[in-house]
């Protein structure tokens, strides 16, 4: 157990740096396309286009970082008038059903991914199937991101119980 949370850590951590070089690349182009469309009056179409796509894998990269971190945006009203035993439940019921939605999301997002292939994107005309692949990666992360928060829940459970160490 513990190394499967050692791993997605790790596996984290090169996320992250990807995530923050797609940031910057994705900066780095809004601005381009800011001066090329009013300073020199020469639009670049494909900035526009590379920027959606970079900002669509930041989303779903950044969501599955967002789920180990527990940086998830949530409605705490319940947590606030519910006891400290039933925001044990309530948190682990709310992971199980992230877990599900996770793995809907896979394998519609793959479906979706394969359905595209022959799709071309309309300036760089590459396949739009690596414009939708965002969607079963950043899932697939968010699943395995999903397991090890609820292994490390399961944990500090056992520990609080007197379990094993």
């Amino acid at each position: 157990m513990q190394g499967y949370v050692h791993f997605i850590d790790k596996l984290n951590q090169v996320v992250k740096y990807i995530v923050s070089a797609m940031f910057i690349v994705l900066a780095v182009l809004v601005v381009l396309q800011v001066v090329t469309r009013f300073i020199i009056d020469y639009p670049l179409s494909w900035s526009e286009e590379i920027s959606r796509y970079l900002m669509i894998y930041i989303v779903f990269l950044g969501s599955a970082l967002a789920m180990r971190n527990k940086e998830h945006i949530a409605i705490d009203f319940l947590m606030e008038v519910v006891s400290a035993k039933k925001k044990k439940v309530l948190n682990t019921v709310i992971l199980w059903i992230s877990l599900i939605f996770a793995a809907i999301l896979l394998y519609f997002g793959a479906a979706l991914t394969l359905t595209v292939v022959g799709q071309a994107t309309p300036t760089l005309q590459f396949s739009m199937s690596w414009a939708y692949a965002a969607i079963p990666l950043g899932a697939l992360l968010l699943l395995l991101n999903t397991i090890a928060v609820l292994m490390e829940d399961s944990k500090s459970k056992t520990i609080e119980r007197g379990g094993a160490q």
